[in-house]
């Protein structure tokens, strides 16, 4: 469990040290998931989900997901999780201490957030949604000490659509 996290904190120390900027998402990829939609909104790329994304939050492949390099955090799809799923396998394999959970409907379907507690710093947000036919899973990473962030991530998770 320990490995886990040093991994992940590793991982975010390097991308912080980077000297490259993080890599702007192309306009292509940003496009409205319905057609009443008036706000543009990100794909995560090679899936039908879309999000408005915070201020600061960017492509990133390295990440592979929407990096803010300003402090590090990131949102990112988790195919992982849905292979798992998929696979009829358990898919909670988040490390840390679950602090909260409440049921949430993401474009009409249900689903659930789960948040973590990472170490003494580490926040990660879980977002599960969907039917009969299918799950999508996000995840979000941030310190604790960013309260804005936090916010504002848990409000972009609300935007999110699928297009089917």
């Amino acid at each position: 469990m320990k490995i886990l996290f040093y991994t992940f904190l590793l991982a975010l120390i390097t991308l912080a040290c980077k000297n490259s900027k993080a890599e702007k998402q192309s306009g292509a990829d940003t496009i409205a998931a319905n057609e009443k939609d008036t706000a543009k909104l990100s794909n995560f790329p090679g899936t039908a989900i879309y999000i408005q994304l915070p201020k600061g939050f960017v492509w990133n492949e390295t990440a592979m997901g929407f990096y803010k390099e300003k402090d590090g955090s990131v949102i990112k799809y988790n195919e992982f999780k849905k292979m798992r799923y998929a696979a009829n396998m358990p898919a909670e394999e988040t490390m840390g201490s679950l602090t909260n959970q409440q049921p949430i409907t993401i474009n009409g379907y249900k689903g659930e957030i789960k948040t973590y507690q990472q170490g003494s710093t580490g926040i990660q947000l879980d977002l599960s949604f969907g039917d009969a036919s299918f799950m999508e899973f996000v995840e979000a990473t941030y310190f604790s000490h960013q309260e804005q962030t936090a916010k504002d991530i848990l409000a972009a998770l609300k935007t999110i659509q699928v297009k089917k």
